[in-house]
């Protein structure tokens, strides 16, 4: 069972890798994350955490698109990924509007999609055509297929309802596979591309996985 990703994938892989993580948090099985929470709001009760896990389905329905007995699979779509995503959060932003409190979910989705969706979005039509490109480099291909392998093997070890052991794993790899890349990434599409990568990879950690230090591999 290989996991198939691609540049895209790097870019979104606060939603498509941890899936299950959003739903544990969404229906309040992992009540130590959300002690996490940035905003000084009161915290969400669990029947709001339920109507946001409602809100959340679709985009995790669209990650699931991209699964198949455990395989992700993202094709090659240019712009047109980005903006069928962004439209899936745009809804998600008018299902949750009238939310006041604070939910770790909510700002996982917002750190995934928020630039991306936003001030990143023109940037990230600039680049789709060489990302695509690049997914055809043989030492891209290379870098991929080693992170693949390396992410199935770290799912044979989750543990439901404890996501630790699996996010150092995870963050372990994305560290490898970021080194990886970056030389290609920099090689065919030039430094703001992976200015793009860094900002979206951040911002989604910060949130999903805080204590995953990748700053020096995304220097």
């Amino acid at each position: 069972m290989i996991i198939d990703w691609t540049c895209y994938q790097m870019l979104l892989a606060a939603v498509l890798i941890m899936k299950g993580y959003l739903i544990s948090v969404a229906t309040g099985d992992n009540g130590s994350d959300k002690n996490r929470l940035s905003s000084n709001a009161m915290k969400c009760s669990r029947y709001t955490e339920e109507s946001i896990s409602k809100c959340l389905q679709p985009i995790l329905d669209y990650a699931g698109k991209f699964q198949n007995t455990g395989a992700v699979e993202l094709p090659l779509q240019g712009a047109n990924i980005f903006k069928e995503l962004c439209d899936i959060y745009a809804h998600f932003k008018v299902c949750t509007q009238d939310i006041s409190c604070s939910s770790i979910s909510l700002e996982a989705i917002d750190a995934s999609y928020g630039y991306m969706c936003g001030a990143g979005y023109k940037l990230f039509e600039d680049y789709a055509t060489c990302f695509g490109e690049v997914e055809a480099e043989n030492n891209y291909v290379e870098c991929k297929n080693e992170a693949s392998i390396a992410i199935t093997s770290a799912q044979k070890t989750k543990i439901p309802n404890d996501y630790n052991q699996y996010f150092e794993l995870l963050c372990k790899i994305m560290d490898h596979y970021l080194r990886c890349c970056h030389p290609i990434i920099n090689r065919h599409c030039g430094q703001g591309a992976w200015e793009l990568v860094r900002t979206v990879t951040l911002d989604s950690l910060r949130v999903t996985m805080p204590t995953c230090d990748l700053h020096n591999a995304l220097l």
